[in-house]
């Protein structure tokens, strides 16, 4: 019972959360089509609220305050650096997350006809015009339906600048080398990535005879040009140490920091486009990519003590 009742309050407090953000997103926003749809996700968070007030009332509790701040900040930050699309993803996700807690704990509960009427009317409403709603935001973002390729360009950019920058930089002490080298590096992946991605996914659609096109998937254009622009921005990163004068120890290590902080979000984002666990998806990406660094570490390192590289 006590367990039930603390599920339904977060699910509670959770969407007059998801309303007052919603409404807000709405005001600010130009697009009329984007701001409809947003005032009537409101209007469906309000709704689902109220249901789930009566199934407080039902168990003879108070409706508590909602507790905004600082989670509508954090959705608000999110929405300012990641867009829209990204947001309401996250907003996707967190409902997800409440709702598996809830169904674990009623799962040993006996419900009354009408708490039972109660989660069939808001399972209803959000799995239907709810998710609908939600996934014609996500799906009219430009960036977000080429998401695949943003973070695959992204990913490999970090990744593999962070494998080559600190393993030229166990080898060679002069921060300003370590930085060409890595740029040429940079310059050359990007103009390699977006290539091959252009040309993997030109056959791609030229194999399927025009049905990707019409499933809306990104052109070949459009995926070359994402995966090699943010190929490119991902090896600012673990190059920035060494362009800021950094070296040895230092400039890896920071390389490490700055790369793995950057990775942490990516892949972060990759887990919500996808809907799998952030945990998980960040876990791999950091031990895989790590890894890789530190075989590289070792590699430029024996590099320099065996051919005695003293610069």
């Amino acid at each position: 019972m006590h367990e039930k009742v603390n599920a339904a309050i977060g699910l509670y407090k959770e969407e007059l959360l998801h309303m007052d953000v919603y409404r807000t997103f709405s005001k600010s926003e130009k697009d009329a089509k984007i701001a409809k749809t947003l005032t009537r996700l409101t209007a469906l968070e309000s709704m689902h609220a109220n249901l789930w007030g009566e199934f407080l009332d039902i168990n003879g509790v108070d409706r508590p305050k909602a507790r905004i701040w600082p989670d509508r900040f954090l959705i608000m930050l999110c929405k300012v650096i990641f867009g829209l699309a990204v947001t309401v993803k996250l907003i996707e996700h967190m409902e997800e997350g409440h709702h598996k807690r809830f169904t674990r704990a009623i799962s040993a509960s006996r419900l009354s006809r009408k708490e039972n009427e109660i989660i069939s009317k808001v399972r209803k409403s959000e799995y239907h015009e709810e998710a609908r709603l939600e996934d014609w935001l996500v799906n009219s973002n430009t960036i977000f339906t080429n998401i695949r390729d943003v973070m695959f360009g992204m990913n490999d950019g970090l990744v593999e600048l962070l494998a080559v920058t600190v393993g030229i930089a166990a080898a060679l002490k002069v921060p300003y080398l370590v930085f060409v080298a890595g740029g040429i590096t940079a310059v050359a992946g990007t103009l390699s990535m977006a290539t091959g991605a252009y040309l993997s996914t030109s056959y791609e659609r030229d194999i399927s005879k025009g049905a990707a096109a019409a499933r809306g998937t990104p052109t070949a254009r459009s995926s070359g040009f994402y995966v090699g622009i943010f190929y490119l921005i991902g090896t600012a990163f673990p190059l920035a140490p060494f362009a800021l004068g950094y070296s040895g120890a230092v400039g890896i290590v920071s390389a490490i920091i700055l790369t793995s902080i950057v990775l942490t979000i990516t892949s972060s984002m990759i887990a919500l486009a996808s809907d799998k666990s952030i945990i998980k998806s960040v876990a791999k990406t950091l031990v895989l990519s790590l890894g890789a660094a530190v075989a590289t570490i070792i590699l430029g390192s024996y590099v320099r003590m065996v051919f005695h590289i003293t610069i």
